[in-house]
């Protein structure tokens, strides 16, 4: 009798652990969880930042919402089929089922944008940018920020629905920057395509718009340098960076602006950051989760020379014991990194 007590010993403890840590009981049954992620994104391929996500809507669902990237993730989910509703103020609410599966499984989710006059002649024109401002913490829509496209000599304020339109907007990747009094400054990179507009939505978070007199003349001189840009150099937006890996040297030579005009970087090119000069620095010191835009200057395409006139005297352009583009190469002599804001 004793003995049969003692070899049941073990057994009781292992489930009493798994009580203790929260295991169900069923685990066997379920399999082991998972984890359930994905990105949120609108019908302009950008993505949607404070996206309301609910797994398994109703008394016991879980909430999460979408980071800057418009991502989200839920982990310890139970593999099988779950309902999935996304909300966002200003698209159409989306109803959406998936089946886990798996250690993970992922989605990707497009919400339709909810129709507005101001929207339908843009899309009419086919052409520019548009798109919404609110506010991070409230999520309702803020009327009178500034919305410029730096580099595009454009601007528009949104009205009393957050919105704002700049249809005249050539194609190009630029920097978008929106302000407005009690809110911290957002800068996001935006490509406009050739012959289509696209959207794009921005969250502000409560702060302060105002930045120092040294910072706003770097952004002035950065939006004359994409203005005179020569047709050799190129401005890549995070949009083409993303999904190539954290190094960024190598999601730069894939990305299809920069590959396009077959520009090559070696560890020689003048590195600056957000503006500023950083001798001995090269884009091997940067990942991509970092990077918000980079322009990228073959000898001769930067044309306001604010670049070379920022450069201090002695300093030295990147590595000089690295790697050098082939001769004849077209190669970046001057490359502005700008980090995420």
């Amino acid at each position: 009798m004793i003995g049969s007590r003692l070899s049941q010993l073990p057994i009781r403890l292992l489930a009493a652990s798994l009580l203790a840590v929260g295991v169900p009981s069923s685990l066997d049954a379920q399999g082991t969880l998972s984890s359930l992620q994905g990105t949120v994104r609108n019908e302009s391929s950008h993505p949607i930042e404070q996206a309301q996500i609910l797994l398994d809507p109703g008394q016991r669902q879980r909430e999460l919402r979408t980071d800057r990237d418009g991502r989200f993730r839920f982990i310890g989910v139970t593999p099988g089929t779950h309902q999935l509703r996304i909300l966002r103020i200003g698209f159409q609410p989306r109803d959406t089922t998936v089946t886990v599966a798996g250690a993970e499984t992922s989605i990707e989710v497009t919400l339709v944008r909810l129709t507005a006059l101001r929207e339908v002649a843009v899309v009419a024109r086919r052409t520019g940018l548009y798109g919404s401002v609110m506010s991070r913490d409230s999520l309702k829509p803020l009327e009178g920020a500034r919305v410029e496209l730096l580099g595009a000599r454009t601007r528009d304020t949104t009205d009393a629905a957050g919105e704002f339109i700049m249809a005249t907007a050539k194609p190009g990747t630029y920097m978008l920057r929106v302000t407005r009094e009690g809110f911290d400054t957002r800068i996001v990179s935006v490509r406009v395509p050739v012959d289509t507009g696209v959207g794009i939505d921005i969250v502000l978070k409560p702060g302060s718009h105002l930045l120092d007199a040294h910072m706003e003349m770097l952004w002035a001189e950065m939006g004359q340098r994409i203005n005179w840009k020569g047709v050799d150099a190129a401005v890549v937006g995070r949009d083409e960076l993303l999904s190539r890996g954290k190094d960024l040297e190598i999601a730069l030579k894939f990305a299809p602006t920069s590959a396009r005009k077959g520009i090559f970087i070696d560890d020689m090119a003048c590195l600056y950051v957000n503006g500023v000069a950083r001798p001995f620095a090269t884009i091997r010191d940067f990942s991509v989760d970092e990077v918000e835009s980079i322009e990228i200057y073959p000898s001769g395409t930067e044309y306001t020379k604010n670049l070379m006139w920022r450069w201090p005297p002695k300093g030295v352009c990147g590595n000089p014991s690295g790697e050098r583009a082939p001769r004849g190469a077209l190669r970046a002599a001057q490359i502005v990194i700008w980090t995420r804001r």
